[in-house]
């Protein structure tokens, strides 16, 4: 007895067992996460240390050298590289895919805690971050001040009550504030009153850090009480800080530091400027527990958005610079769209060729119960709802009618010719569960080699890849149990005089039809060769040519209406000069843009991820602009980033403008780039300058930029060790004073009034610190007591250092990279690739290394490719089993390329790119193609089966 027997004789155990894969289904979708894209587990792992004040070649000898020595060791690296700035160091780790990174992780972190103490002092911790869309903020806040703002109390406002308000959000783990003035505590010591008591300027840090503390001192009794003894000596205010004693005078008369320094509030000069549709404000980044739903946890954030709204002082406001459940909302309510669609005209189809409402009832059953099967699938595999599952869940709409209308109407056949409804739903369905079994192993095994192969591709649709074979699977088990078992109760053969007149119209249609496209069979199986070789060839031929002129990409991108423009001023450059300049692109950018501006917010210095990736410097700022939805404007993003890019041509600085479309699955080296290898340093920069030249000449390219050494002017300070020895003064000890003199030090901290901590920063008072001969002149004690000036000890050079040092597998290296706008990558690299093979000549010792999109893109068609060959093997494989014969699937599979083709025919036409998504899709058509073939073939069989001739048949 088969399933489908089973099924129409038990209808009410079947029903049973429906009602609670409803109920589970259900509770799954309830549990589902939510988010844009899958959690990718891109092999990359970033180690971000910051460390205030030091310069590039100090930041990559001190900490990134030291970092990636460490970190070498660990299992399964491809390769490292790391980007050396002022202030910043990124170390990029990127394993080889398939590696476990969560335990790759702990081992990093692991080899970090051993070297923590090898840092510099003032070096922050080094934070690691995995490359994945949850290291994204969910949510980008503007809080902006109309007019002149007391950016003081804005601070304190988003840093005491704003941020606790949204860490108290469920689902937010972490919440950063960026920008305003942070208040801090300056002792700006006087160099001529420390050098009269002969005294060092760091003995002063390590007095106010000894100064500052309470300590327990053990415990006293008095009668039956126990009193625990506890010494307090933390800093209440700034005249505690004032009254600590420093030393004494000959006459044994206490010095005290506010004889020596004037202590008074004042603010981090590392802030950062940040400005909200040109007015001054600050950036409250918003970031969600992995694996939490982000659109509940973002609406929880807006609903704690809207409360914090009403209790805002007058002339504050919120502005949503970025908001990522407004994107997932959008992308999961377009594929919904899509899927309702399908389904809307599967069943019209339906309708059309049974006029049968009650038939058409039952396919509209099977398939929410189809897709509720796979919620509960999805939630076991741990496969939260985003645009790639839904995707493949829309795409499996389509895909599992299939099984429900072959079974369906193989039992209304059976019903015509008199059956009755338990017989015919029994014998129709097992009829072609075989055939329907058969084409849908062939479909799922399509999506095999996607589980398969390693790299970006795997990791994108490995939920399209799952979640359509599940709900392929219980399609088939919905079409063999359901359908015959509601068709024995519902299948009605009264006609519908309702629609009696356009059923007799279409039927008269359709037999003319049928008619002629029978003629048009007989004369093609009568030409058989013909046939074949005058469709095949002229199909390859046609391909080929397609493939040939059609431009290829890695991830098309998207009109979201967002792009960002950065800029980088000559190195040195004051931050003054670099916020006028910004102030004045930012009013050009709205001229160009107009009434489709939505938003525009600068960033400089500062922290976040800004810093992080760009390097947090005075000469460097960040325009992030978000246009109106596409639909509201009728200018497309990229026109608009032409336009910014020719008025942005006049600024003395580089600027760059990506288009932020498409950007989750790109390079962040740009959509084309170049990587010069080789050990001479200034052979590779004019390498550099001559291929950047030579790309300015190819169409398509737009801002080619060399990622290299630029020069920061800088004072050298070179110690004449011999003289240094000989009065009794190391370098630490030059070093530690100028750092702390000249760059400040944080000392400890003090607790501000609702307990927060601020730090205390000790460093010469602004008039002793502004030229080369207050370096010069600053005295050390030595040893002996006498005072050192550092003019007999060192020597001093101005020069130029390097703004940013790039590194690969320990050797350094410089990058060219550049946007492409206007033609595809394929054809940009391959004019690119002939051009500097014309006009540039390499010398020995160096190579060139193609990377950024292009790099991508390569290594994902590569995979596509064996993911394709995988997929033909595997069709025929269960083909060749289905029908016992080793020459009859090629029967079947003739139709792959008629489908192939016609899918790059359709691409052409509609003039967009062959990108991984449309390759995907072809190995996707493959399924399709031959799903429709299998039991078309299967038919065929059962006919010859019954004594009909192959061409009747």
């Amino acid at each position: 007895m088969s399933i489908s027997d089973i099924s129409v004789k038990k209808p009410v155990t079947l029903l049973m067992l429906l009602s609670i894969v409803v109920i589970f289904g259900f509770i799954s979708l309830s549990r589902l996460s939510v988010d844009l894209f899958p959690d990718l587990e891109i092999p990359i792992i970033a180690v971000i240390t910051q460390y205030s004040g030091a310069g590039p070649k100090e930041v990559e000898k001190t900490i990134t050298k030291l970092i990636e020595s460490t970190v070498s060791g660990v299992n399964n690296i491809d390769h490292i590289s790391s980007t050396s700035r002022e202030g910043t160091s990124t170390v990029l780790i990127n394993f080889k895919w398939g590696a476990n990174i969560e335990s790759l992780t702990g081992d990093i972190r692991e080899k970090l805690d051993i070297i923590k103490d090898a840092l510099p002092d003032d070096a922050g911790v080094p934070m690691l971050f995995k490359f994945s869309p949850s290291m994204m903020p969910i949510m980008m806040l503007g809080l902006k001040a109309a007019g002149d703002a007391d950016m003081e109390a804005l601070y304190n406002l988003a840093d005491e009550k704003i941020k606790t308000k949204f860490e108290q959000v469920s689902g937010i783990a972490n919440v950063s504030v960026i920008g305003g003035l942070k208040k801090q505590i300056h002792v700006d010591v006087s160099k001529n009153r420390l050098q009269a008591y002969g005294l060092d300027i760091n003995r002063i840090t390590q007095l106010l850090y000894g100064e500052n503390q309470n300590q327990a001192g053990g415990n006293v009794y008095e009668g039956v009480f126990k009193y625990v003894v506890r010494t307090v000596g933390e800093f209440k205010n700034l005249e505690d800080i004032g009254n600590i004693i420093v030393t004494t005078t000959r006459n044994n008369i206490p010095v005290k530091l506010k004889d020596l320094a004037e202590i008074k509030y004042g603010y981090d000069e590392e802030s950062g400027i940040i400005r909200i549709n040109q007015e001054d404000g600050l950036l409250i980044q918003l970031f969600k527990e992995t694996g939490l739903n982000t659109v509940q946890t973002a609406k929880g954030a807006k609903k704690q958005l809207q409360e914090l709204r009403e209790t805002l002082p007058p002339g504050l406001d919120f502005e949503i610079l970025f908001d990522s459940s407004d994107d997932i909302n959008r992308a999961i309510n377009g594929v919904v769209d899509a899927a309702l669609q399908g389904t809307f005209f599967a069943v019209l189809i339906l309708m059309l060729f049974l006029w049968n409402i009650r038939t058409v009832l039952i396919i509209g059953i099977s398939i929410p119960t189809s897709i509720i099967v796979t919620f509960i699938a999805m939630y076991a595999l741990g496969v939260n709802l985003n645009m790639i599952s839904l995707s493949g869940l829309a795409l499996g709409v389509g895909m599992m009618v299939d099984c429900s209308i072959v079974v369906l109407e193989n039992i209304f056949h059976y019903r015509i010719k008199g059956l009755g409804r338990f017989s015919s739903a029994a014998k129709g369905a097992n009829e072609v569960a075989l055939a329907v079994s058969a084409s849908t192993i062939t479909t799922i095994v399509i999506f095999v080699p996607f589980l398969i192969v390693e790299g970006l591709v795997k990791e994108i649709f490995w939920d399209l890849a799952l979640t359509v074979s599940i709900s392929l699977l219980a399609s088939l088990i919905v079409s063999i149990t359901l359908i015959p078992m509601l068709s024995s109760k519902m299948m009605s053969m009264e006609e519908n005089r309702l629609f009696k007149p356009a059923e007799e119209w279409f039927k008269a249609f359709f037999e003319s039809f049928e008619k002629k496209y029978e003629n048009l069979l007989r004369r093609a199986l009568a030409n058989k060769k013909k046939i074949v070789i005058g469709t095949l060839v002229p199909t390859f031929v046609i391909g080929g040519l397609i493939l040939a002129f059609i431009g290829k990409e890695g991830f098309p991108q998207n009109d979201q209406g967002e792009f960002i423009l950065n800029a980088a001023f000559p190195p040195g450059t004051r931050i003054e000069y670099t916020e006028a300049m910004t102030k004045n692109m930012e009013k050009e950018i709205k001229e160009i843009t107009g009434s489709t501006l939505k938003i525009m917010s600068v960033q400089i210095k500062g922290g976040g991820m800004f810093a992080a990736f760009m390097g947090s410097a005075d000469y460097k700022a960040s325009i992030r602009v978000k246009l109106v939805p596409v639909t509201q404007r009728k200018i497309k993003v990229n026109e608009v980033i032409e336009q910014v890019r020719q008025r942005m041509q006049k600024y003395p600085a580089k600027i760059t403008v990506r288009n932020q479309g498409g950007m989750m699955f790109g390079n962040s080296g740009g959509m084309f780039a170049i990587e010069i290898r080789g050990d001479e340093l200034d052979s590779a920069n004019k390498l550099a300058e001559e291929i950047k030249g030579v790309l300015k000449t190819i169409k398509g390219i737009r801002e080619p930029e060399i990622e290299k050494d630029d020069q920061l002017p800088e004072i050298s300070l070179a110690i004449n060790r011999d003289l240094a020895s000989k009065v009794g003064i190391n370098a630490l000890t030059i070093a530690n004073a100028v750092k702390t003199g000249f760059g400040g030090k944080v000392s400890t901290t003090m607790k501000n009034d609702n307990g927060s901590d601020i730090d205390i920063i000790v460093r010469f008072r602004p008039s002793d610190r502004v030229s080369i001969d207050d370096i010069m002149s600053l005295c050390l004690p030595a040893p002996s007591g006498q005072l050192v000036p550092l003019a007999s000890i060192i020597n001093s050079e101005k020069t130029f250092s390097p703004t940013g040092i790039n590194r690969k597998d320990s050797k350094r290296i410089i990058n060219v990279n550049a946007d492409i706008y206007g033609r595809a990558v394929d054809k940009v690299v391959k004019d690119a690739k002939e051009a500097i093979d014309k006009n540039v000549f390499i010398p020995r010792g160096f190579d060139l290394v193609y990377g950024g999109s292009y790099k991508d893109m390569q290594e994902s068609f590569s995979d596509l490719r064996m993911a394709f060959l995988l997929a033909l093997v595997l069709v025929y494989a269960v083909m060749a089993s289905q029908f016992e014969s080793l020459l009859a699937p090629f029967v079947v599979m003739f139709c792959v390329p008629f489908g192939a083709v016609g899918a790059l025919i359709m691409t052409f036409i509609a003039g967009k790119t062959f990108s991984i998504i449309s390759a995907c899709g072809i190995v996707i058509l493959v399924g399709i193609v031959i799903n429709n073939g299998i039991i078309l073939v299967d038919y065929m069989n059962q006919l010859m089966k019954e004594k009909i001739k192959p061409d009747e048949a």
